[in-house]
């Protein structure tokens, strides 16, 4: 979405990124969250009031009730953002991305919603998502679809049902999303993927049939206890390795896992370091981690009185310590693409790797993959130097060999207008409103 304040920045061109790379391997400012720095966010949901400890621990947010339409919209045109804005302004003061979760969904939709006709129902699901995209602009991703699977709407047909794919109510819905959510990454969600190559293999065609379309960019795979608890982790790779076949990132969307102290913290350290690591696997998200405020007992990891159970204090370390996103060093031969677009075909873009400006790229203005094999090593940046009145680049991700660092999950970006000045903020964004570069972090 191009920005309204040209006239303003006109006047403050005169930042230019230079000396950036030197700041790389730090990956920012030293915060709290475990996940810091890393190409990866780990986060968690907000129910509600948000957790005085969220921010020692999570870097991205997702509601957990509050952006069902069932709660957004219980009595028809009567409409409770109050706890959405509550979830989405905490995310926006700190830095973090927003997940909107979930615009369709077969659980917790409306109870009105199957009094009214077919052609009603469908115009109320496009208000819905209508409403929520101009209230929350600054969301950087969507569950259009949720469980389509296990619990699809009960009103897909009024959104063209089965159709010619097979999923034209998922297609229709997504295409929807898109139109009012033009900047918003969107996703498909649903559980059981991760433990089940047969649903799995279902999955991914309603997957690839929206990526023919252009219109899905994450697939996101719940990975709670009933499908973690008793995984081995060489199925959840396998499947994992089957799911990133369809070249659309995956989003760990709702981790959990139960057991007191020993058994959850032997499930934390088996799994999650598959999740963490795999190529594939563009971010983690879990579902719940306070006592008493989880969807279901003994998934929590930090007790009432605030002291970490094992698995935390396990996951602490691993988080911090682990050093993810690879593309191996020097003199190793590594496939790098940088997805972007302009907003008027005139910008350009340069990666560069450590001190040296590897390619440049005159970008389209539909998101496109640019593409290059170096063995350059060294601090990552995409910078922009051709800014003037009018041009902006969005830039989606760079990956390192399939494994992708989403451009919001940085730390570092001296481009983005935030705070009335280029590279005012925290720097989380994907976007380039002036001369700068955003930090991918060590090659």
């Amino acid at each position: 979405m191009i920005t309204s304040h040209f006239v303003v920045r006109a006047l403050r061109r005169a930042l230019v990124c230079t000396g950036a790379v030197a700041l790389l391997g730090a990956a920012g400012l030293a915060q709290a969250q475990l996940a810091m720095g890393k190409p990866k966010f780990l986060g968690n949901i907000i129910a509600g009031s948000v957790p005085s400890n969220f921010s020692a621990y999570w870097n991205q947010v997702t509601p957990e009730n509050a952006g069902k339409w069932g709660s957004v919209e219980a009595t028809r045109n009567q409409m409770n953002w109050g706890p959405l804005d509550t979830a989405y302004n905490y995310a926006r003061a700190n830095g973090f991305p927003f997940k909107q979760h979930t615009f369709v969904w077969g659980a917790q939709e409306p109870g009105w919603i199957g009094s009214v006709s077919a052609s009603t129902q469908a115009y109320e699901v496009e208000e819905f998502m209508r409403l929520y995209c101009q209230r929350y602009p600054q969301t950087q991703y969507i569950d259009v679809v949720n469980e389509p699977i296990s619990q699809p709407a009960s009103y897909r047909n009024a959104l063209g049902g089965a159709g010619s794919t097979g999923w034209d109510w998922i297609v229709w819905s997504f295409q929807k999303a898109r139109q009012h959510c033009p900047s918003a990454k969107l996703l498909l969600n649903e559980y059981g993927i991760i433990n089940d190559a047969t649903k799995l293999n279902r999955y991914k065609g309603i997957v690839n049939i929206l990526k023919a379309r252009g219109l899905i960019d994450g697939v996101g795979i719940q990975a709670h206890h009933f499908s973690m608890d008793n995984l081995s982790a060489a199925t959840m790779k396998a499947n994992l390795d089957s799911l990133a076949q369809t070249g659309v990132p995956i989003f760990v969307s709702e981790l959990d896992m139960t057991g007191d102290d020993s058994t959850q913290l032997a499930r934390y350290q088996r799994l999650f370091p598959g999740l963490w690591t795999h190529p594939g696997v563009a971010h983690v998200t879990l579902w719940g981690y306070i006592e008493g405020q989880t969807w279901v007992n003994n998934t929590h990891l930090v007790r009432r009185d605030g002291s970490e159970r094992p698995a935390m204090a396990w996951l602490k370390n691993y988080v911090r310590t682990t050093t993810i996103g690879g593309g191996g060093g020097g003199g190793t031969s590594k496939t790098i693409v940088v997805r972007a677009r302009g907003t008027t075909g005139q910008e350009s873009v340069t990666l560069r790797i450590g001190d040296t400006a590897v390619r440049t790229w005159t970008l389209s203005t539909t998101m496109t993959s640019y593409t290059i094999t170096t063995t350059a090593s060294g601090g990552s940046l995409v910078q922009f130097t051709n800014d003037t009145t009018g041009r902006d680049v969005q830039v989606d991700y760079l990956s390192v060999n399939g494994s992708v660092r989403q451009a919001e999950a940085q730390t570092y970006n001296t481009g983005v207008w935030q705070n009335s000045a280029c590279g005012g903020g925290s720097g989380r964004s994907e976007w380039l409103h002036c001369n700068g570069a955003i930090g991918f972090g060590d090659l």
